[in-house]
């Protein structure tokens, strides 16, 4: 089983930081939770989780931490806006012990990666992957060694529900 999963909505680029160094935003906080909440109501736990070293998507995993079931986490820079075949490579190279993985990383390669592993794409991720999407796919495969594009199904799919912050006011109603 694996979940992709992009980071939550982060800070507008400013000069003053790099685009590694961009924290979430107020709406990104909120999404991180509504997907610890998800993951903690379905019960759906991993034993290996794989985050890139941005800022963003390091406070994404944050709230999750309590709620992936694993201190197994690998937090890197090779996973930093990695394109879909870098993320293919990472995946093939994870120790077969591991049954569970959460990779959260960036766009565009988390949206083509979960584009290229499954032939049949869900409904509701034809306008993309928006921010905080959690996508999960089972694969027929006894060895991450021979995963591979279009042999996955998706068996999960949650993005978070407008954010409070994102509401008409009821003036603008």
């Amino acid at each position: 089983m694996l979940f992709l999963m992009r980071h939550a909505h982060a800070e507008s680029r400013e000069q003053s930081l790099s685009d590694f160094d961009r924290p979430l935003d107020e709406r990104g906080r909120e999404e991180a939770e509504m997907v610890a909440k998800y993951l903690q109501e379905k019960k759906i736990n991993f034993d290996f989780v794989m985050c890139s070293a941005a800022l963003r998507t390091q406070e994404t995993l944050e709230p999750l931490r309590s709620v992936v079931g694993t201190e197994v986490i690998e937090i890197s820079e090779d996973f930093y806006n990695s394109p879909e075949d870098l993320i293919l490579y990472h995946l093939r190279h994870v120790s077969d012990e591991r049954k569970k993985i959460l990779y959260i990383g960036h766009n565009p390669g988390i949206a083509f990666a979960a584009l290229k592993f499954t032939k049949v794409f869900p409904e509701i991720l034809r306008e993309g992957l928006k921010p905080a999407t959690l996508i999960g796919f089972r694969f027929p495969l006894n060895t991450w060694a021979d995963l591979e594009w279009w042999k996955g199904e998706v068996t999960d799919v949650f993005q978070p529900p407008l954010s409070l912050l994102e509401l008409p006011s009821p003036s603008e109603s």
